[in-house]
């Protein structure tokens, strides 16, 4: 397993605490990775919307240098993921437009092969470390705490794109190897809001409360997700969100809380960082 860590935008700026928690658990593990940073945006679909082929030359360009490495590329946004597979297909698929790309690749002495594989910190935990071996490293289980999963859309669907299952489950098991019970809700495979966070605020908290308070009333003391911006909008807009419902629920970032169960200390995850405070649970 030979991985570059790309951190997305989110990871490196509002979601630093995620970022942090995930070098810490990529360390335990001992996965062979490095961080390259030369690496730009992905242009998160937004930039697709205005100008498709600059998007597909963006990620072209992070591909390249992740070959040039000789890595694949680990993920840690769910929108990065969608995102980067999607310009990955619509290379694969139109020979011309992978053609103009390098010319202007070769600009800067790079070329895109299609040899890079694109996979997320989720989905490298299912399935190059696997449950058992992760079982066997969680030293300090989270006790007398039932956790939410919250696995955000873009890690989904489309179908047609992530070719993963439609109602997968293994976050859920993620939950009990790290000590706590699983708080089943319905809003687990639901949208967060956050795409529409700046222009439709209002209906982009209400999805983000509905989320908050289901998973609450299920039982929930906290979420987890596996996407920075998921994490954003439920955990840095909670206080919007969730304004005179009466609660507050710690939303932890999935590298935080397989870190936690590993005995890593609570601020090298950036725990000390969410804005929901988790102190009691570290």
């Amino acid at each position: 397993m030979k991985y570059v860590l790309y951190p997305g935008c989110a990871g490196e700026a509002t979601a630093k605490e995620a970022l942090a928690a995930t070098r810490r658990v990529l360390d335990a593990l001992d996965i062979d990775v490095s961080e390259n940073d030369a690496f730009s945006c992905c242009g998160a679909g937004i930039v697709e919307e205005e100008d498709p082929e600059l998007e597909y030359t963006l990620n072209a360009r992070n591909f390249a240098l992740a070959e040039k490495e000789g890595r694949d590329i680990l993920l840690i946004c769910n929108t990065c993921l969608l995102t980067m597979l999607k310009s990955q297909r619509r290379l694969a698929e139109d020979p011309s437009l992978l053609q103009q790309v390098n010319e202007d690749l070769a600009r800067i002495k790079l070329e895109y092969t299609g040899k890079v594989r694109i996979t997320h910190l989720l989905w490298m935990l299912r399935d190059e470390i696997g449950i058992e071996r992760l079982d066997a490293l969680m030293t300090a289980p989270i006790q007398n705490a039932a956790i939410a999963p919250f696995y955000g859309c873009h890690i989904l669907r489309p179908s047609n794109i992530i070719r993963d299952d439609r109602a997968p489950d293994f976050m859920d098991r993620l939950i009990e190897v790290c000590g706590a019970r699983v708080a089943d809700y319905g809003d687990k495979y639901n949208c967060c809001g956050f795409h529409i966070l700046l222009n439709d605020q209002e209906t982009s908290l209400k999805m983000g409360s509905r989320c908050l308070l289901n998973a609450k009333s299920c039982g929930a003391d906290m979420l987890v997700t596996p996407c920075t911006l998921c994490h954003i909008s439920l955990d840095g807009y909670q206080q919007q969100a969730t304004k005179g419902k009466g609660i507050e629920i710690p939303v932890l970032h999935l590298a935080q809380m397989i870190g936690l169960a590993m005995g890593i200390d609570g601020k090298k995850l950036g725990l000390n960082k969410n804005l929901v405070s988790v102190e009691k649970y570290y």
